[in-house]
């Protein structure tokens, strides 16, 4: 652990200075659910878990939608906030509020710290937090107890935690996999359904093992992206995202399910399926959100090797044609052809620019259906989304968070212009922390009030409405995003066209090299894409480059007919 991410307030200071003496970074974000998001994805990619806070009160109650993320998507968090003094808690009033009950339904354990206790809480917080399920803690600290000398020692070296937590085996049941391998030998048409439990560089040779012996095509959920490439012939979507009736229907006509770390909390719908479901998974299938016929309960690569080793001589079951026949059928029919600029044309883009470990968030709304299913990912652990919780506002601290951990490696983040405006504030933080990552807005206009409409006249209006304050928005004040982008240190673009989207794109991305020096002192750079996935909208804004020679810096303009903003 090397940093606590939060926002201060004086009953936190105390607490603060300790971890600096202690040798971790305090970040400071704009809000505290940033500080939430930003720690969730550092523990997510990294299985070392992650430390926020806040201060008490409103801030405690701004911390919980970041809890409530790492909690839904099994992330370990240690969430520390403030609260008033021991002597005054049961006497007070202003902003007095039992945060450990506020707490308890989104945390997996929940503690006051006091000198006495401090090393056996904190010691506990962090072995609760990798249990599997993995999950964020609660940590109550009274400003009065920063100040008090902690009773007794605490030899952290003596402590190891293993960033797999305890894994729940010391051997998998070879019986039960015996059960497994039946199964898969009297099958015909399996299909693999991965989940976030399988997403780390370990498992993701023995899953691509399993299904290239066993000509098995794969489907993974949002949280395991990456854990089998997308470029793969076997690969076939993404369950729950755009066009998952479709990946349902293809579910449907199999016989197997092998339900490979897959968690309850990444369907969003019940199970109808009536195939024979092989349960694979740290837990046991308790939870039965579906019936399984076979369970192998322990670490998932364990699990895939000792299923193959129990097998024997694999016997290849779908036929490569017709894998490649609904593999293609599918990506058209998530990939329409449209006139104008679309969100899956910018996603591909995004991809050729992007190295294969480059790191990628997505926020949620349309953005997270578009992206969850058309950016592809090649790696195990390089993509992100609130998915358990599916809140907005997630994608850009995440996407910060991530590259504070991993400075060396590409990040960039995809947005809905609702959930950018939520919080885009953090891009002062990203300018601040040097943290330089490309934001993609994805903007659509009148999507907030197209589900409140019935008909498809109705629509008609909104969408007419929608383009006249649009118009207006332009006319009267053509520049104010742009200013405030500035205002924070940030360079931004506007494209509406696939030609401005690439050139966009590969401006923010690929001549970094060029000027790695400029590119390490600014803090973000922010591509607005006024897609068109409807025909609802055609700008007349471009992207366009220009090269300061003096300085190496990129400067761009939002549109030729508008004034430039460049630093002095």
């Amino acid at each position: 652990m090397r940093y606590v991410t939060g926002h201060p307030g004086g009953e936190v200071v105390d607490l603060i200075e300790g971890f600096r003496e202690a040798g971790l970074e305090f970040v400071l974000t704009r809000h505290e659910t940033s500080a939430g998001f930003m720690a969730e994805a550092m523990a997510s990619a990294s299985g070392v878990p992650g430390a926020c806070i806040a201060t008490l009160g409103p801030g405690a109650t701004n911390l919980v939608t970041g809890v409530a993320q790492a909690y839904l998507d099994r992330a370990p968090l240690i969430a520390f906030t403030g609260q008033l003094p021991v002597d005054r808690l049961e006497i007070a009033t202003h902003q007095k509020l039992d945060l450990r009950a506020l707490f308890a339904p989104i945390t997996k354990w929940q503690a006051r710290l006091s000198a006495s206790n401090a090393a056996e809480v904190i010691d506990r917080a962090l072995r609760e937090s990798l249990q599997p399920r993995r999950g964020p803690v609660y940590i109550e600290v009274p400003s009065d107890v920063p100040r008090q000398a902690a009773a007794g020692g605490h030899d952290g070296a003596s402590r190891i935690l293993s960033r797999r937590g305890n894994d729940v085996s010391a051997a998998v049941d070879r019986i039960a996999a015996g059960r497994a391998a039946q199964l898969l030998h009297e099958c015909r048409r399996p299909v693999i359904l991965a989940g976030m439990d399988a997403n780390d560089g370990g498992t993701a040779g023995e899953l691509r093992n399993l299904a290239e012996e066993w000509g098995i095509p794969v489907i993974v959920s949002p949280k395991a992206k990456g854990v089998f490439r997308e470029d793969h012939a076997l690969f076939l979507g993404t369950i729950e995202m755009l066009g998952t009736a479709r990946l349902y229907e293809y579910i449907d006509g199999s016989d197997l399910v092998l339900m490979i770390g897959f968690d309850p909390v990444e369907f969003d719908r019940d199970w109808a399926a009536t195939a024979s479901v092989i349960h694979l998974g740290p837990l046991p299938n308790d939870d039965r959100n579906y019936h399984s016929a076979a369970e192998i309960v322990g670490p998932v690569r364990e699990g895939i090797e000792v299923l193959r080793s129990v097998a024997g001589k694999p016997t290849p079951k779908r036929s490569q044609k017709d894998v490649r026949v609904f593999r293609e059928s599918f990506r058209a029919f998530v990939t329409p052809k449209r006139d104008r600029l679309t969100s899956q044309q910018v996603l591909t883009e995004l991809r050729a620019v992007l190295p294969e470990d480059a790191l990628v968030t997505c926020d949620v709304g349309y953005n997270k259906a578009v992206t969850g299913q058309c950016l592809a990912m090649y790696q195990p652990k390089t993509f992100f989304m609130s998915n358990g919780l599916s809140s907005m506002g997630y994608g850009l601290a995440a996407a910060l968070g991530l590259k504070l951990l991993h400075r060396d490696r590409e990040v960039a983040c995809v947005l809905g212009d609702g959930g950018f405006a939520m919080v885009m504030a953090e891009l002062e933080t990203a300018v601040r922390e040097k943290l330089g990552i490309t934001v993609i807005v994805l903007a659509f206009f009148w999507m907030a009030h197209r589900t409140q409409v019935a008909s498809d006249q109705e629509q008609e209006r909104v969408r007419a409405a929608w383009r006249a304050e649009v118009d207006r928005r332009q006319r009267e004040n053509p520049e104010r995003e742009a200013m405030i982008l500035y205002d924070v240190g940030v360079q931004s673009r506007d494209a509406n066209r696939h030609q401005d989207a690439i050139w966009a794109l590969s401006e923010a991305i690929r001549l970094k090299p060029a000027f790695p020096q400029a590119y390490q002192e600014r803090g973000a750079t922010y591509l607005r894409l006024l897609r068109d996935d409807e025909a609802i909208r055609d700008f007349d804004a471009a992207a366009r480059l220009r090269q300061d020679a003096d300085t190496h810096t990129l400067r761009g303009t939002v549109n030729a007919s508008k004034r430039n903003y460049q630093r002095p």
